[in-house]
């Protein structure tokens, strides 16, 4: 354990460094559990990848439509751990709709809840957001028949005919599935040769939001080239046009519409 980390914990509350040597949420959910719970799952990630801020979040939506387990895994250390893993709680027993109401400040009142003094409660943790469940939320509201086909080959399940179907007879989830694998195979890789990487944010219609990491973020000139690149790929790949948005350049807010 670093220095740096020493004193991030020493600054935590009892309650907050309680539950951080009891995290309770920390794992993986997979296509096995899901059956064995009648549930369906739903797999997604937020953040750069190996990066501190990188979540993995894995859920079980039972029939009724409600969050039945979460589980997560990421790099986060100190205050951020303990935001992810009560953020995973109380996603338990959520519909879609209720997943948004679950942001830094339901942690701060689940800490006062348990005891933690306000002074004790680091002020940067009531505006921490968490986009990974406006992810899930969409795939729960999005969910059908090819949807719970492409969740389920995220836990290493045998290929459904989801996978080759059109893309305008496909869901959501399918979708994100698609675009991330040609990301994976032909951009990320590309990008990863200057430094950079890319993340999804968003996907609406033939729109898709994303965020630039590492070098080519902080490089302006390099952005229309790398764009146009991305575009051409997924067109290539995918046979459909998409028009690339980069975050934070007067882009839509992400699945506002949805």
């Amino acid at each position: 354990m670093s220095a740096a980390h020493d004193t991030e914990e020493m600054a935590l509350g009892p309650v907050t460094l309680a539950r951080l040597g009891d995290l309770r949420r920390v794992g993986a959910l997979t296509q096995v559990d899901a059956n064995a719970r009648d549930c369906s799952l739903i797999s997604t990630s937020h953040g750069a990848s190996h990066g501190k801020d990188h979540i993995d979040l894995s859920v079980l939506v039972a029939a009724d439509g409600r969050i039945a387990d979460a589980k997560y895994r990421s790099l986060a250390s100190g205050l951020d751990l303990v935001a992810f893993d009560i953020m995973a709680e109380l996603a338990i027993g959520c519909a879609a709709d209720d997943l948004a109401a679950i942001d830094g400040a339901a942690c701060v009142r689940w800490l006062q809840e348990q005891g933690e003094k306000a002074e004790h409660i680091p002020e940067a943790l009531a505006g921490q957001k968490f986009p990974v469940l406006t992810k899930v939320a969409v795939a729960m509201r999005g969910g059908n028949a090819a949807d719970d086909a492409a969740a389920a080959q995220t836990a290493d399940a045998p290929m459904s005919k989801a996978s080759e179907l059109p893309w305008e007879e496909i869901g959501l989830f399918e979708k994100v599935r698609r675009v991330e694998q040609v990301l994976d195979d032909q951009v990320r890789p590309m990008l990863a040769t200057d430094g950079g990487g890319i993340e999804l944010v968003d996907l609406r219609d033939s729109e898709l939001v994303v965020q630039y990491n590492g070098a080519c973020g902080s490089c302006s000139s390099s952005i229309g080239g790398t764009m146009m690149f991305i575009e051409d790929t997924l067109q290539n790949a995918l046979g459909v046009e998409m028009r690339l948005v980069v975050q934070g350049m007067d882009e839509p807010e992400p699945f506002m519409d949805l």
